[in-house]
């Protein structure tokens, strides 16, 4: 019993934690970027040019994380209502029998 309300607990609040999780996701892209591209810059002889061109990819990244994220949520809600929906038409025609 336990087991199965920790797995029904999982699967209700997967959205609620990707959401959550959307800010330090962003930050994360964009000072990776940063510093990658600082990094590689450096390397190949203009660290300024080289953090810019990371910056710009880690916006880019976090941003298409961002709205995959938001796309996951919606579609566990769109699932969940129908979910509800199809439970109460079903209880709906077992009172009509």
């Amino acid at each position: 019993m336990f087991k199965r309300r920790l797995d029904q607990f999982k699967h209700e609040n997967v959205g609620m934690f990707d959401l959550a999780s959307i800010g330090i996701t962003l930050a994360l892209a964009i000072v990776i970027g940063y510093f990658g591209g600082k990094w590689i810059g450096g390397k190949l002889g203009n660290a300024y040019i080289g953090s810019i061109i990371g910056f710009a990819i880690g916006v880019a990244a976090g941003f298409l994380e961002m709205f995959r994220s938001v796309a996951r949520w919606n579609r566990q809600m769109e699932r969940h209502e129908k979910q509800k929906r199809d439970a109460a038409q079903q209880e709906q025609e077992n009172k009509g029998e």
